[in-house]
């Protein structure tokens, strides 16, 4: 029975060095020969996405890239976007107001490039470990054209300035936006019902299949709602507690150990 198997990018498939262990690779590419289904299921823009997947020779037939943390689902044999869900620039407008006046960097994606409205340590730091070029514009919410799939929050140093951003925005955000943690530094802004967890439902009901015959690995906060959907919700060793509560299985190993081969063995082969 053909699966689906869905992986966080950072500190899940990626070692630390941001590199994936050949053992992993071979594990993969047999999978997919099998005619097993492969997705790059990240918080990462599309872009971002899109060079780490063809840098690990995974733009195959079969693999799919979930972009913006479910956001957006990408076809790598077509080469197409099949599913697409953005925030309203209205909503997008406030978030950044409020961002703002309480002092918190925010940026979203435009047209490949990560913008906000200056350069910021944010902005460098984001960009550098993303891989993705910077984009500083006041005005650039005047120039958008199209409707981001998210925003981002950062603050390098203090989570619970996030935190507390979120606390004190969540019933602003009801209805509207969906926040969630991709680490201590990163707050996720999301539209409404978006997550982890409708790639796994969207890409399941567009290739016809259960969703009995999924797999999710993952180790961050916003890993949780796709390790709870898939039939087989797998947390990695080195994650976080919440998303081992959430998992079926937790691996033996860690990011930087080949946990893919460890997966695959245990419940394709």
């Amino acid at each position: 029975m053909s699966k689906i198997i869905f992986s966080d990018l950072d500190a899940t498939l990626l070692r630390d060095d941001k590199t994936i262990s050949t053992q992993d690779m071979e594990s993969i590419q047999r999978a997919i020969r099998q005619g097993h289904k492969f997705v790059v299921a990240t918080g990462r823009s599309f872009e971002s996405a899109l060079a780490v997947t063809e840098s690990l020779k995974l733009d195959l037939p079969g693999c799919y890239i979930a972009s913006y943390n479910g956001g957006q689902i990408y076809d790598c044999l077509s080469r197409k976007v099949i599913s697409n869900r953005t925030l309203p620039m209205s909503v997008l407008r406030e978030l950044f107001d409020r961002a703002n006046a309480a002092g918190v960097y925010c940026q979203t994606y435009v047209d490949g490039k990560v913008t906000s409205y200056r350069m910021t340590e944010e902005l460098e730091y984001y960009c550098l470990h993303a891989a993705l070029e910077a984009q500083a514009d006041e005005h650039f919410l005047d120039k958008m054209t199209q409707e981001a799939n998210k925003a981002l929050l950062i603050h390098l140093t203090d989570h619970e300035k996030l935190q507390q951003f979120w606390d004190e925005n969540a019933d602003w955000a009801e209805g509207k936006i969906d926040f969630i943690f991709s680490s201590r530094i990163y707050l996720e802004a999301m539209p409404r019902g978006v997550s982890k967890a409708t790639a796994v439902e969207d890409l399941t009901k567009l290739l016809g299949m259960d969703i009995a015959d999924t797999i999710a690995m993952g180790d961050e906060q916003n890993d949780i709602s796709m390790i709870r959907a898939a039939g087989i919700g797998v947390a990695m060793k080195n994650g976080i507690d919440a998303a081992k509560d959430a998992a079926d299985y937790v691996t033996e190993h860690t990011n930087n150990e080949s946990p893919m081969t460890e997966v695959l063995e245990k419940f394709l082969w």
